[in-house]
């Protein structure tokens, strides 16, 4: 547990309830009550959570973001014998999940300095269960904690799809209505889909190693779709596509920070710089050629005009250029 000037320390106002957050909490509490405290879970129920700790090692030191009243710490600590060190930005959850947590830091993950909190300290695995889509930067949180996991630590995440089949399907009919909980979470700042999930934790530094999925058929989703209503053909293209039926995804991710990653690191960047070298190379001829050419020119120019044929034609020009501006005039 935290000791209380400890625990000052990590209330500081850079890392309180963000603005929208305490606004929801304030005027609707019903409904982060139902987010925060109305959660059981046990490794047989079959949810994002379970199947996350599925995924676990025993005895590991653990660091879970999001981690709400503590009921996934909970198992970690009772059925996998781990440490836990918990995030929790909202300071009621917080208070119970420092039942099970061996440490809780109150605040926004995204304003936190890490490397104060931390140190040197590691960690075997971070969970991000269902926290990554209330983020404003999730990639930079990703980032941010490769620093801090051990030689063979790695990242857990459950992830919403936002194209499973009921949101693709109400979005037909032109809605897009958020909810208390499920896939349109009012609190949920990001989307995803897989190629997005791939993309966002690649561009942060990590491959993704496993991938586990919760399918739920429409019927059995917050939007309780009704299949009779659309037709034939357009269910058969929605239940074609990959991953329609898939309610989340559950993965799990390694830091790409081997020899092999930095030497491809390395030879991007010297390829980048080359690719600018030879640019600038090219660009470089290109002047130095107009140069060369506008020279000629002007050498042929000012032989033109110091001519004996150009200067004994030179009144001859003259009443020429006054024909024609007495030619346009009269027409």
């Amino acid at each position: 547990m935290l000791e209380e000037r400890e625990k000052a320390i990590l209330r500081e106002p850079s890392w309180k309830l963000s603005a929208p957050f305490e606004a929801l909490r304030n005027t609707c509490e019903a409904r982060v009550m139902c987010k925060y405290y109305d959660i059981e879970l046990d490794l047989n129920t079959d949810n994002a959570q379970s199947r996350l700790l599925k995924l676990m090692e025993k005895k590991r030191k653990v660091l879970e973001f999001g981690c709400a009243t503590g009921y996934v710490s909970r198992l970690l600590k009772e059925e996998f014998g781990c440490s836990v060190t918990g995030i929790e930005i909202n300071p009621e959850a917080a208070r119970e999940a420092e039942k099970y947590c061996d440490r809780v830091i109150v605040g926004d993950a995204e304003a936190m300095d890490f490397s104060y909190l931390f140190r040197e300290e590691k960690f075997d695995v971070a969970i991000f269960g269902d926290f990554l889509e209330h983020l404003k930067n999730p990639g930079s949180v990703l980032r941010a904690v490769i620093p801090f996991l051990s030689k063979e630590g790695y990242v857990l995440a459950s992830i919403p799809n936002i194209a499973h089949i009921s949101v693709a399907l109400d979005l037909l009919e032109g809605n897009f209505e958020y909810r208390c909980l499920g896939l349109l979470d009012d609190t949920h700042l990001r989307f995803f889909t897989k190629q997005s999930i791939v993309s966002l934790f690649k561009n942060s530094g990590y491959e993704i190693v496993l991938w586990d999925r919760v399918i739920l058929k429409p019927e059995d989703t917050e939007f309780k779709t009704v299949i009779e209503r659309y037709p034939v053909s357009l269910w058969s293209y929605f239940e074609g596509r990959g991953e329609a039926y898939t309610y989340q995804f559950v993965i799990k991710a390694v830091p790409v920070r081997n020899e092999s990653w930095k030497n491809r690191q390395d030879e991007e960047e010297d390829g980048f710089g080359e690719t600018l070298r030879k640019r600038v190379a090219d660009q470089q001829i290109i002047i130095r050629d107009l140069r060369g050419d506008l020279s000629n020119k002007e050498a042929i120019i000012g032989s033109m005009l110091n001519s004996w044929s150009w200067k004994i034609t030179s009144p001859l020009r003259y009443i020429y250029g006054k024909l024609i501006k007495v030619k346009k005039y009269l027409l």
